[in-house]
């Protein structure tokens, strides 16, 4: 894209909605089987972003799809919704580009959440402050365009689909991070954690080579000691601080690392349980 250009014209798009018409030019559907012609689409779309264009880029792919060496307007008989669906829920598999855009973005925000010496991390940080040790606060302000905007929208749906590996405990917060396997501590002893003095602390900040650390506002009745111990109970079997540094764990890899693919699958799998 041209560099000085506004960001929220759609000119700046013009590049990427010729590539894609030259690349699905109406000849090639002569030499073209209707499984060519979807293999093509996936292929051609696939690395292209589509974040102000989809529209356009579906009308293209729609009637490459459908037209075939017609020279006449067809109808459609199918729904376009339909199409994109995958082969698994009835569908042809065609990549939906409202998913696709929002994997690619979702991707962002898993590079911001560890790349901290690089310099776009750093520049936007600056910009946009820290909301805690993973991710910046979120976008306000009605003025201007903000491209990280529409990335940091959906830090929600990373956060929910992503938990904390602890290493060396000086990112993850004890009480707001899901770092522990039976979810977010805050919300399964709200008595504990309203009692506690530094609900904003690290885990190292509170562990020590005898254990846990906490500090209560006062004596602890006879009820609420009974809730400690429980507390304690499904906090104890922590490990302990490991030399490498905390990092987001992508809860739908075995490995932990997040990808686009399984971002994407993610968001078809939560559009068909949507009733309609």
């Amino acid at each position: 894209m041209p560099l000085g250009e506004k960001s929220k014209s759609i000119e700046i798009w013009n590049g990427v909605i010729e590539k894609c018409e030259k690349k699905l030019a109406r000849w090639k559907t002569q030499y073209l089987s209707m499984g060519g012609r979807l293999a093509l689409i996936n292929s051609v779309l696939n690395a292209l972003p589509a974040y102000r264009v989809i529209k356009k880029l579906d009308r293209i792919r729609r009637n490459f799809l459908s037209q075939g060496n017609s020279e006449k307007k067809r109808f459609h008989l199918v729904k376009w919704e339909s199409v994109v669906t995958g082969k698994k829920n009835g569908g042809l598999g065609i990549k939906n580009l409202i998913f696709q855009s929002e994997a690619l973005r979702m991707k962002w925000l898993w590079r911001y959440s560890f790349e901290d010496q690089l310099m776009w991390k750093r520049v936007v940080g600056a910009k946009y402050e820290a909301e805690d040790s993973w991710m910046t606060k979120d976008v306000t302000s009605p003025y201007g365009v903000s491209l990280w905007r529409s990335i940091r929208e959906l830090w929600e749906e990373v956060k929910l689909n992503s938990k904390v590996k602890v290493g060396n405990g000086n990112k993850t917060k004890f009480w707001k991070d899901e770092w522990h396997e039976s979810g977010y501590l805050e919300l399964l002893f709200p008595d504990i954690y309203n009692l506690v003095l530094s609900q904003q602390r690290a885990i190292a900040e509170i562990w020590t080579t005898q254990g846990w650390n906490f500090q209560f506002r006062r004596h602890l009745n006879d009820l609420e000691v009974m809730r400690e111990a429980e507390f304690l109970n499904i906090v104890g079997n922590f490990n302990g601080l490991q030399a490498e540094e905390d990092a987001l764990w992508w809860k739908g890899s075995s490995k932990g690392i997040f990808k686009v693919g399984a971002a994407y699958r993610l968001m078809e799998q939560r559009s068909q349980q949507i009733p309609i």
